[in-house]
């Protein structure tokens, strides 16, 4: 039988699909046509691959190699609109913070349980 996958895994898979998808939602066509969301798009999109992968990735590593990688991507979101200068696009600066909030409380969550499955063993 097969080991059931964790929620923190579907959780990021989501986040990693929101992200990629997210320029398509967000912006108007003409938006993403005149290239004025051109780095928020780009952003989003590496960002949300980069969940996916490591979504995909083995569960038998140590944790902090599976919460840093996480947590790194989401302090990297919050902090893309002021070093990448966003276009003044309030919506794609509120989707970065919302995210990477997101995906840091992911990764706490990561290291609270795994805590908790080492006291119960």
């Amino acid at each position: 039988m097969r080991k059931p996958i964790p929620p923190r895994k579907w959780l990021l898979a989501a986040m990693g699909i929101w992200l990629v998808l997210s320029p398509f939602l967000l912006f108007r066509e003409e938006t993403l046509l005149q290239g004025m969301a051109e780095s928020e798009a780009l952003v989003f999109m590496a960002a949300g691959f980069g969940a996916l992968v490591m979504a995909g990735a083995g569960d038998r590593s140590h944790l902090l190699a599976r919460v840093a990688p996480v947590s790194a991507l989401g302090a990297s979101l919050i902090a893309a609109p002021a070093t990448l200068s966003f276009t003044g696009h309030i919506v794609a600066t509120a989707n970065a913070w919302l995210s990477g909030s997101a995906l840091i409380a992911l990764a706490v969550w990561e290291v609270k349980a795994s805590r908790r499955l080492r006291a119960i063993s």
